[in-house]
């Protein structure tokens, strides 16, 4: 079952990081390629998988739009393009819904006590690889 998603990109584009994390993988993983997996607290991790090249190291901290490598199709890949997905707690969720502010809103940050000192830009990820790159053109 795919639970990403492959965003078509060009060979050797920048891929960036969803949203501020550690790096917590970086190297081969197997029908991905070469990998990149962020750790944004709270057990949500973000997944970018096929790149041609990893520009990151394990324990690295990244900032939201920080470029992680360049696009490719490593691994099991039949072309260019960025492998994209989710997963808590290392259970893969839709990556689609953490990309909607609304969504991140209702289903999280209103479940946490008003107490809890929760920045919210921790758990946001409001754009997908590539996004960044793509705006800066136009």
């Amino acid at each position: 079952m795919h639970l990403g998603f492959d965003l078509s990109d060009t060979q050797n584009a920048p891929v960036h990081v969803a949203n501020d994390g550690r790096v917590v993988y970086a190297g081969d993983l197997g029908i991905y390629g070469n990998c990149v997996v962020v750790d944004h607290g709270y057990s949500l991790q973000s997944i970018y998988g096929h790149l041609n090249r990893i520009d990151v190291k394990v324990g690295d901290m990244v900032k939201k739009d920080q470029s992680l490598g360049m696009a490719g199709s490593t691994g099991l890949a039949l072309g260019v393009h960025v492998h994209f997905s989710m997963q808590i707690d290392g259970v893969q969720v839709n990556a689609r819904e953490w990309w909607d502010d609304h969504w991140i809103h209702d289903r999280i940050m209103s479940k946490l006590s008003p107490g809890a000192a929760v920045p919210t830009q921790a758990v946001l990820v409001t754009s997908h690889p590539g996004a960044a790159h793509r705006r800066k053109k136009h």
